[in-house]
């Protein structure tokens, strides 16, 4: 009987492991490597299909290539990215993520995905920087 108690025991420990070691989903997998490859691009090529018919209207090569330059320019390298939001619609996924540059500290992405048939698709995307302290305080 304690044996059989034991190996249970190790069985739901093993199953509560695999669970939480589990991958993010595949969906969210899809949106991470498609993010990973937009912040690495240097070419508009590599990304194009990875973008919804909207998005390739507004960010155009020629967008692409000021964006890179500016984010170069006025941000540097970036140093570290972290996933610290998922907001789940029906068909549009938005994440969040917290970021740091070599010039700029403290930044946000947030990058919003158009999903069918659990393809995602980035549709928009945006930089934020946190508000000035000093703006903070005029405000109040």
């Amino acid at each position: 009987m304690k044996k059989i108690v034991l190996m249970l025991t190790m069985v739901f420990m093993l199953a509560f492991s695999a669970v939480c070691s589990a991958s993010n989903g595949k969906v969210l997998d899809a949106e991470e490597t498609i993010i990973n490859k937009f912040l690495s691009a240097t070419k508009y090529t590599a990304i194009t299909s990875m973008m919804t018919e909207d998005m390739k209207k507004d960010f155009n090569e020629e967008t692409f290539n000021n964006f890179r330059e500016q984010l170069d320019k006025n941000f540097g390298k970036l140093n570290e990215k972290q996933l610290f939001l998922v907001e789940k619609g029906k068909d549009v996924d938005v994440l969040r993520y917290q970021s740091s540059f070599a010039l700029v500290p403290e930044a946000q992405f947030v990058f919003m995905f158009k999903v069918e048939n659990e393809k995602p698709l980035l549709a928009k995307f945006a930089l934020a920087l946190p508000p000035k302290e000093g703006a903070a305080e005029e405000q109040k």
